[in-house]
């Protein structure tokens, strides 16, 4: 009885350690998705995708294959996209390693909604990858292009802009939920990142394939697009798209400099405070935006004395009011040219207000144009740096 028990309990358990999932495939089966770009064609969508090529990637020798596949189909809508690639490709297509999502301007500019709902709806698409614009050249033309450094240019691409959001203020990420729910959200309006094609770089020792597949060539994030709902209506400049940044919060790092007479100052932003306090002015509603930034002292290019207190608070204002005007740029290009409230001004208001948003949330792209903004900026230098004194400064006698 307890051997019959016994070869019942360990059938079971073969059982289970035996048993697959259904649905899976062996990686080398694969082909594998890590951007998709989305063209605009008369009658719907020139869709591509990146698919790493599997024998080049593999081999332990140089190889003279491109390390990636561009594949491209015309759909009528996204949900013919899988089965379209299916007539092309001999693999299974996973596209759960998906880094980039690269709209053309024509696509962004009509609307973007039908194409998040086939992302949104999609079980095979995680919610990790970005979204961006492709500026002076089509989405297609942009997956095409090899990078220099990673060998797949997709994550060549999701790993520039994950990185530089870190470091440089202009630039800012968005993932499919913030996207979807800033589209829909009352009183904020989402921005894209631009990428662009830089400057011809062609590689020493090109290859036919090369020739084939784009020579290397250098991309760059360039500026954010404003949506409004979901149709791109502009783009902002570097300053602008700085400025933008620095109100909602989105700088982590960042390099600023300002000139004290014919002496460079340059300083490393460590840490940005952002906040946001609405009230009532003549009972309307008015926004504060107060702006706390700490920074270090990275180069003084000139003979200036950065001990002295009073040059330090001199320092401190002086980067302060460069930060402003960025933040005056952005907001004057949103309420007076674009007329669109991507800072969430409306959404501050709503929470804080919500029988008066009621009242004006119909009309509040005009409302948003005259909506009073007061900003303030406080800025803090934490350290000089090293070295105290300009290297090369001479010792007055």
């Amino acid at each position: 009885m307890k051997l019959r028990r016994f070869l019942f309990i360990f059938t079971v358990l073969q059982i289970l350690f035996f048993t697959g999932c259904w649905s899976s495939h062996e990686v080398n089966t694969l082909g594998i998705t890590v951007c998709i770009g989305i063209d605009k064609t008369e009658n719907g969508y020139l869709v591509s995708k990146q698919i790493i090529n599997p024998r080049a990637i593999a081999s332990d020798k140089a190889t003279m294959e491109s390390p990636i596949v561009v594949y491209t189909t015309e759909v009528n809508n996204m949900a013919e996209v899988s089965s379209r690639f299916m007539t092309q490709v001999s693999r299974k297509i996973n596209d759960s390693h998906l880094r980039l999502v690269v709209f053309s301007e024509a696509v962004a500019k009509e609307g973007i909604q039908n194409v998040l709902d086939y992302f949104a709806r999609n079980h095979e698409f995680r919610t990790d990858y970005y979204f961006v614009v492709a500026r002076n050249a089509t989405a297609k033309e942009i997956l095409g292009i090899l990078t220099p450094i990673e060998t797949i240019p997709g994550v060549d691409m999701y790993n520039s802009l994950n990185m530089s959001e870190k470091e440089w203020a202009p630039i800012k990420t968005i993932r499919i939920i913030e996207l979807v729910s800033s589209i829909m959200a009352d009183g904020k309006n989402p921005v894209l990142m631009g990428i662009e094609i830089s400057q011809n770089k062609t590689s020493p020792k090109s290859t036919e394939v090369l020739k084939q597949s784009g020579e290397y060539k250098l991309l760059k994030y360039s500026n954010l697009g404003v949506l409004s709902n979901d149709k791109l209506v502009g783009w902002l400049d570097e300053d602008e798209s700085k400025g933008y940044n620095y109100i909602t919060g989105n700088v982590k790092s960042t390099v600023e400099h300002v000139y004290f007479d014919e002496v460079k100052i340059t300083s490393m932003t460590t840490k940005v405070k952002s906040s946001t306090r609405v009230y009532l002015l003549e009972n309307k509603p008015a926004i504060e935006v107060k702006i706390k930034i700490r920074q270090n002292i990275r180069s003084v290019e000139g003979s200036f004395d950065i001990i002295s207190e009073e040059n330090k608070q001199i320092l401190n204002e002086m980067f302060a009011g460069k930060v402003k005007s960025s933040c005056e740029k952005a907001l004057n290009k949103m309420q007076k040219e674009l007329r669109t409230d991507v800072f969430g001004f409306g959404e501050a208001i709503h929470r804080k207000y919500p029988k008066i948003w009621k009242k004006i949330k119909d009309d509040w792209n005009d409302k948003f144009s005259n909506l009073p903004v007061n900003i303030t900026v406080e800025v803090e230098t934490k350290q000089l740096g090293e070295i105290t004194k300009p290297l090369f400064m001479k010792e007055e006698e």
